[in-house]
């Protein structure tokens, strides 16, 4: 009998620590998942980004960079607050993001000259799917 209590008390012991063991996998791989998910939405560095592609690009004065670089910052930090409902509400996330993109268009439009505004417009991602600075924070 104490040698059929110890067997099982054995086998127990080894299915309980089986089972811890592959809790911890879980826990681990979730907590993997979770952060490459999602890489964290860095404003400075995007602004960076897509100031380096407009200042030469739009030939922006000394006057206008920081009226500009205020505008993008400004458009990022939008987008910042607007991506968490991305994953949850996905036709809210488009319709916020349409209207911050439309109000950076719009207040750039005052911000610089016309021949510059031209050369923005031909710059403007048509779609998320382009692969630049400007996509980054326009969609």
């Amino acid at each position: 009998m104490k040698k059929k209590l110890l067997i099982l008390a054995v086998f127990l012991g080894t299915v309980s620590f089986a089972n811890a063991q592959s809790i911890g996998d879980v826990t681990k791989a979730a907590s993997k998942a979770s952060t490459t998910a999602a890489p964290a939405f860095d404003v400075a560095s995007i602004a960076n980004q897509v100031m380096g592609v407009l200042s030469p690009k739009l030939k922006l004065t000394d006057a206008q960079k920081p009226a500009v670089n205020s505008l993008v910052n400004e458009t990022l930090n939008k987008k910042k607050n607007i991506l968490p409902t991305m994953a949850t509400d996905k036709a809210g996330y488009t319709s916020k993001m349409t209207t911050n993109r439309e109000s950076f268009i719009s207040k750039m439009k005052k911000t610089i000259s016309p021949t510059q505004f031209d050369a923005l417009t031909a710059l403007l991602p048509k779609s998320a799917s382009a692969v630049t600075p400007l996509a980054k924070m326009l969609y």
